[in-house]
């Protein structure tokens, strides 16, 4: 199982491949870009929890980079790391008013920044900031997104989902194809709003088996449908053939006779502003 993932913006051939071997070898997956174009489609298309920039390299806008990071829902809390090439301190300035959360100096020690990234990613995880199982934004920056759509005076849709029949999944084949399935789930949520969602789409996972996007409201019954469609049939593939032959599996109930649970669908529920006002978080989540 991967330790998370990083995003390599270093265009010095030599340190890419040292660093890319060091962080596979530690078992991140790792993703590389040389420039902010490529630098933000990574980041839109996979969401790594990291990025590591190189601040003097040739063709590439280090400090507009972490700003237009910064400033989109989808990749605002991943952690950034500028590289520079000495210790100066407009270097240093220039690193933290981007909007990295930290510097180190050129030469790079390998081990040193695998030390503090790792740390990094820890301290995200237990600040609820990011999911350790999907890489998706935690719960806490779930209910900060809900506290800004609250305040927003345009119109907006929050699309909820989660996971029917998982409870049963994992209760029968165990925890670590439950997380399988989940990771499965996120996958099937960031393409889908890669290929039909805004840049500035959030999404993020709740908790459990709960996912959150929010996106504009023209676009929000084209991203429901699709979901939906991915979803359902791309599950079936974590369960036996013969459960997916007969579309259910068979468990034991309560009482030890054999219960029919159907295979996993997702269950998606559409709030949109047009339903409000909202006043608190519990209305925009419950009910449906």
């Amino acid at each position: 199982m991967s330790k998370g993932s990083v995003l390599l913006v270093v265009s010095d051939d030599e340190a890419r491949e040292a660093l890319h071997r060091y962080f596979t070898t530690g078992g991140y997956t790792v993703l590389t870009a040389v420039s902010n174009e490529e630098a933000l489609t990574a980041m839109r298309r996979w969401l790594p929890q990291a990025a590591i920039i190189d601040l003097d390299a040739p063709g590439l806008d280090a400090a507009a980079l972490c700003g237009e990071i910064r400033a989109s829902p989808r990749t605002r809390h991943v952690h950034l790391t500028l590289l520079t090439p000495q210790a100066r301190r407009d270097d240093r300035l220039l690193a933290l008013s981007s909007g990295a959360d930290e510097f180190m100096t050129k030469p790079v020690d390998a081990e040193e920044l695998g030390l503090r990234l790792r740390n990094a990613l820890r301290r995200a995880e237990y600040q609820n900031l990011v999911d350790p199982i999907t890489g998706l934004p935690g719960p806490r920056l779930v209910e900060e997104q809900l506290r800004v759509l609250l305040r927003r005076s345009d119109e907006w849709a929050l699309i909820r989902s989660s996971l029917r029949g998982f409870k049963a999944f994992n209760a029968a084949y165990g925890f670590l194809a439950g997380e399988e399935v989940l990771r499965f789930a996120a996958q099937v949520f960031w393409q889908t709003v890669e290929q039909l969602g805004g840049h500035d789409d959030f999404l993020g996972h709740a908790g459990g088996d709960n996912f959150v996007i929010i996106t504009a409201l023209d676009r929000a019954a084209a991203l429901r449908a699709a979901l939906s469609e991915r979803f359902d049939a791309g599950v079936r593939a974590h369960y036996s053939f013969r459960e997916r032959e007969q579309g259910y599996m068979i468990v034991k109930a309560a009482g030890g006779a054999d219960e029919r649970v159907p295979l996993m669908t997702l269950h998606v529920q559409l709030v949109t502003s047009a339903q409000g006002p909202f006043y608190d978080i519990m209305e925009l989540t419950q009910g449906g």
